[in-house]
């Protein structure tokens, strides 16, 4: 029963920050939504690759900073792109809600060389 309990309190620990892939998109499982985001006028492009009438939200936040998740972008089928701006003194986290399950999150730069 130890094992047992030791493996639900690991499933359910929060992703460490050594562990979240550093890149500018992220996937729900199975490839149902992708989110790519350009630094370089804080673009979002967002896919929702199930035409199910679902929506999915790409959400981010900044690292190291308290704040809660904020929705960049959402599309209902389909595909979207939008410029929506993020602080330009962070590194953000970003993932995709989705009803196919949630993407792993991600970590990337918010200002680029454009």
């Amino acid at each position: 029963m130890t094992g047992a309990v030791a493996g639900l309190i690991l499933s359910t620990a929060p992703q460490s920050a050594a562990a979240v892939p550093y890149r500018n998109w992220t996937q729900a499982p199975g490839n149902d939504a992708g989110v790519t985001f350009d630094p370089c006028g804080d673009y979002w492009k967002l896919w929702d690759n199930v035409r199910d009438g679902l929506v999915v939200t790409a959400v981010y936040n900044y690292k190291g900073v308290a704040d809660r998740w904020k929705a960049a972008i959402q599309v209902n089928d389909g595909h979207a792109s939008v410029s929506h701006n993020v602080s330009e003194k962070h590194h953000i986290y970003f993932k995709i809600i989705s009803p196919y399950g949630d993407s792993p999150i991600v970590e990337y730069k918010t200002n680029g060389v454009c």
